[in-house]
């Protein structure tokens, strides 16, 4: 007797977690049916893709500072006009000054998934205004997110920009352990990928400049392929660009005629004199190899032009490399030797920056906080697949034990009566069909309806329940999709002649909701539990809803006598 109780508990508790499990799987999946994009401003749109061409980033700014983002009609323009207003200032070199735009556009991508797009270009602009605002630690923090957030999207290209920024910055830094390099190295692989020539060049350029320090013929490689596929490109800006690193390269190891040569191809390229548009490095290029080459007014002229103000400590490095290399050149050598004891300070300052450091603890805390994520993850994946390998487990007990006793009524049988023999061999033959085929399935969900709406009821409206809690921690940790109510729907169907089935045929202008609000009606269940499970805010909603659903099939009867016309009309047939 003690051990039949032990039983009849154990089967109700499966019963019970298979209760659980359906209302968690409809409930997660018409919160995951709610979610839909946003409408955007045409003018911001616009602006978007004039930012995607850099020549008119003008054009694109003075668009968005006619725009008054107070006029916005909801949350989502204005974050999409602070990100691009933030793009398109940091596009037109105008450097920033305030973190306000980038910061709220931020935080309402961090709160919206489905925008992972922007969220990507949110985080990476970001990173360019804390740069800007000289904190490089935050600003490798987001670029570290943006290749986060970039590889769960297999969005290639973000992956390499993060990955060029991270570079730049360690770069800036003066990185000692060789990870600017190294990020150089996996960004150009990225652009390589999608086939991004510019990018390409741009990243090239990079690795030369570094690989000048330590390996000559890795830096010849990366700027000669720079050089070629500008001149494929006919881009004249970065052809100039990886000229003027590779005679940087020449002078360094003393060919400073191959250098000069250089030189004389990009004042080729570009006859007006080198007006700024190259940046003052090319200067100092100039500056460099006139001085090597015994000529220290024309190196004079050409340091001249750089822009002195607010040069950071590499350009401050540069310059007075520059100035040494002048004096040299003029025999001064007390100037020479006072230029070069203050050059060497300088860099000995800036390597012993703690920014350097800052920056690595910043990606290595990104790196362990995203590996604890994703062995979060895993542990939860592994709890759901338990769960899952668990219910199968009992509901094949309950199968079972009822094919026991279905083999038990049978011996009963036999023994009362051999009069009885005959239609005792039929309900033999009706067991054995209800055993193996749908039907023992739509028998046990008929009989479990009942409970299924009592834990529903139980759930929201007895929040000390144990059960009730353990079922909200369940939907907690619990991923669905509307193929959840395709399986419902199967069972219904069972239940009610395939009206499930026929009805999305015969309706095709149904939606999933009103398929859920049928299926529903079908299984019986009231107003509040409907209500509750399709988550309305009170009960008479659903029969306002309910008489919506009749007329957009066009009926002339309410959905409770569609549905029974319909078990009646099958059942006739």
């Amino acid at each position: 007797m003690q051990r039949k109780k032990y039983t009849i508990f154990a089967i109700r508790m499966m019963r019970t977690l298979i209760n659980i499990l359906l209302v968690t799987c409809l409930l997660t999946g018409l919160l995951a049916s709610c979610s839909g994009a946003p409408r955007y401003d045409n003018r911001l749109a616009l602006a978007d893709s004039l930012l995607n061409d850099n020549e008119n980033s003008d054009k694109a700014l003075q668009m968005l500072k006619d725009i008054n983002p107070s006029d916005m009609v909801n949350e989502a323009n204005k974050a999409y006009y602070r990100l691009l207003i933030t793009q398109a200032y940091y596009k037109c070199y105008i450097k920033a000054t305030s973190d306000s735009n980038i910061n709220r556009a931020l935080d309402y991508y961090q709160h919206h998934s489905r925008e992972k797009d922007k969220l990507i270009r949110a985080y990476i602009y970001h990173g360019a205004v804390m740069e800007e605002l000289n904190k490089p630690d935050t600003a490798m923090l987001s670029y570290k997110q943006a290749e986060i957030e970039a590889l769960e999207k297999k969005d290639i290209f973000n992956v390499g920009y993060a990955r060029l920024r991270m570079g730049v910055l360690y770069n800036n830094f003066y990185a000692y352990d060789g990870r600017d390099i190294e990020k150089f190295e996996q960004a150009l692989q990225c652009f390589k990928l999608i086939n991004d020539t510019n990018y390409q060049i741009v990243t090239q350029n990079k690795l030369g400049a570094n690989y000048r320090q330590t390996d000559t013929i890795k830096a010849k490689k990366a700027l000669s392929e720079s050089i070629s596929l500008s001149e494929a490109e006919k881009d004249t800006s970065y052809l100039i660009t990886g000229l003027g690193e590779m005679a940087q390269l020449y002078f360094m190891r003393h060919s400073n005629k191959t250098a000069y040569q250089l030189l004389q191809r990009i004042k080729t390229l570009d006859p007006n004199g080198l007006h700024g548009s190259h940046s003052n490095i090319m200067y100092y290029r100039f500056a460099n190899i006139y001085s090597a080459l015994g000529m220290p007014d024309s190196a004079k002229y050409f340091l001249q032009l750089a822009d002195t103000q607010e040069q950071s400590p590499k350009d401050r490095i540069q310059h007075l490399e520059a100035l040494s290399n002048i004096a040299i050149a003029k025999g001064d050598s007390s100037t020479y030797l006072r230029l070069y004891y203050e050059c060497n300070k300088l860099t000995r300052s800036t390597m012993n920056d703690h920014g350097i450091l800052n920056i690595m603890y910043a990606e290595n805390q990104i790196d362990q906080a995203h590996a604890q994520e994703e062995e979060a993850k895993q542990r939860r994946m592994y709890a759901t697949a338990a769960a899952v390998i668990l219910s199968l487990l009992a509901l094949a007990l309950i199968f079972y034990r009822r094919s026991h006793r279905y083999d038990k009524l049978v011996l009963e049988l036999k023994d009362q009566s051999q009069s009885q023999m005959n239609d005792l061999t039929g309900l033999q033959g009706n067991i054995s069909e209800l055993k193996i085929n749908d039907e023992r399935l739509k028998g046990f969900i008929a009989s479990n309806m009942g409970m299924m709406r009592e834990m529903i009821e139980a759930c929201y409206h007895e929040p000390n329940n144990r059960i009730a809690e353990s079922m909200k921690r369940i939907v907690k940790f619990q991923d669905s999709n509307r193929d959840n109510w395709v399986k419902l729907y199967d069972y219904i169907d069972l239940e009610h002649n395939n009206i499930m089935t026929l009805t999305r045929q015969r309706y095709p202008q149904l939606n999933d909701r009103d398929l859920l609000l049928l299926a529903l009606t079908c299984m019986g269940f009231s107003y509040i539990q409907t209500a509750i499970i399709m988550g309305y805010s009170n009960a008479t909603s659903v029969s306002v809803i309910k008489q919506r659903l009749a007329k957009k099939m066009g009926l002339d009867c309410t959905l409770n006598e569609y549905i029974n016309q319909y078990a009646n009309s099958q059942n006739e047939s």
